[in-house]
């Protein structure tokens, strides 16, 4: 029998096409390793290996297309490769049997999230939102797609100037936030929401709300400290916020010099 799987082995490879492995797992891994000699390649050998890399990932559900949640991964290093090489509808395509075979797995929200970049690539804020959103409505999701799903749908709206949603989008990513870096990146793109809107007496105090959080966790002599100070200091929404109020005092000082040369 091994000798035959070896013969039928040889004869695909001699004929160009992906051979047959003895289990939907092995022939997952083969693809994998197929991938794998991608890397380090340039130019028009990349994109040969690559190609390569898609017809060992296809093999996977033409030879087992009983391999359960196997398919789904095979289905989205797919969708990865496709995307990698600016085929966007491909990509889609792919993702979108990800999310068919991926049932209970990460693939569903890792695909719904590439989905999601995909259209806001395209420019396709509201379906990039749909697909975002979709990620925080199943159920047991990974922590860490629930607050990237929070975060891009935030970006997107804050593109769309739909300030408010915007604002509780970050809001929620910040109250579920992973450790406090991610807190104050999520705050200071809340307070960027309030001062887009106009209220930037919100925002002031958002801003000084995170700073008053993280003060005293800012302060300990540790390597997570001084990252947390680096954000503290990257943070965006402070010069927005300046910027802001001195626009809003300077369209306040136009008007009143206008009434008064009024006769």
């Amino acid at each position: 029998m091994l000798a035959s799987f070896v013969l039928c082995t040889l004869a695909a490879l001699q004929a160009g096409e992906v051979p047959k492995q003895p289990t939907a797992a092995a022939q997952l891994n083969y693809a994998k390793k197929v991938k794998s000699e991608s890397r380090g390649t340039e130019g028009a050998e990349r994109v040969a290996a690559l190609q390569r890399a898609l017809e060992a990932y296809a093999a996977v559900p033409r030879y087992w297309p009983d391999g359960g949640t196997l398919l789904a991964e095979a289905a989205f290093r797919r969708g990865e490769i496709h995307r990698g090489l600016g085929q966007a509808g491909a990509a889609r395509g792919a993702f979108q049997e990800a999310l068919d075979h991926g049932q209970g797995t990460d693939f569903v929200p890792r695909a719904l999230l590439e989905i999601g970049h995909l259209h806001r690539r395209e420019r396709e804020m509201d379906a990039a939102v749909q697909a975002y959103q979709r990620v925080q409505a199943l159920p047991g999701v990974n922590l860490r797609y629930l607050n990237d799903s929070r975060e891009w749908t935030g970006k997107v709206q804050l593109d769309l100037a739909q300030w408010e949603a915007a604002a509780s989008s970050f809001a929620a990513w910040a109250a579920n936030a992973e450790g406090p870096v991610e807190v104050v990146r999520a705050a200071d793109l809340e307070a960027k929401a309030w001062i887009g809107k106009g209220d930037l007496v919100r925002a002031e105090n958002r801003i000084r709300a995170v700073q008053a959080q993280m003060e005293a966790l800012a302060s300990e002599p540790t390597k997570e400290a001084e990252e947390l100070r680096s954000a503290l200091e990257r943070m965006k929404s402070p010069e927005l916020l300046r910027k802001a109020r001195e626009k809003q005092v300077g369209g306040a000082a136009a008007a009143v010099d206008e009434a008064l040369e009024e006769p």
